[in-house]
């Protein structure tokens, strides 16, 4: 895979496992900037589909629509391959909420407020 693109500002700030899923901390601003530098991490977890991520936006302090279409292709990408694949969201600031609930845009994010308990990984018979 070829590397990543040089974001203005570093945004992912932890990727790691929490419980069955895979846990992505980002910070600071998502714009035009830095979205392509998150969507190669965010593809870089995604290459088959199936995969159940939960991204943390509670240190994101600016979004713009970047952000948006960065989180739909990641969405999408998560549930090719299978239907466990799954994206949410955790936010709690305002503005970035009204982007992503925006009522005309209709993307049906599932969005939680706090960062939910780790479900345990299910054993494979």
């Amino acid at each position: 895979m070829t590397p990543p693109p040089a974001p203005a500002v570093v945004c992912v700030q932890d990727v790691r496992p929490h419980g069955d899923c895979t846990l992505v901390v980002l910070c600071g601003e998502i714009d035009i900037h830095t979205a392509p530098a998150i969507s190669w991490q965010l593809d870089d977890l995604t290459p088959n589909g199936g995969a159940d991520l939960l991204v943390d936006l509670r240190a994101v302090e600016f979004m713009d629509c970047a952000g948006v279409r960065l989180f739909d292709r990641a969405r999408t990408r998560a549930r090719m391959g299978g239907p466990h694949g799954r994206l949410r969201l955790i936010c709690t600031r305002p503005a970035s909420l009204h982007l992503l609930k925006h009522p005309r845009l209709r993307l049906g994010f599932d969005i939680l407020d706090q960062l939910p308990a780790p479900v345990p990984p299910q054993a494979v018979s």
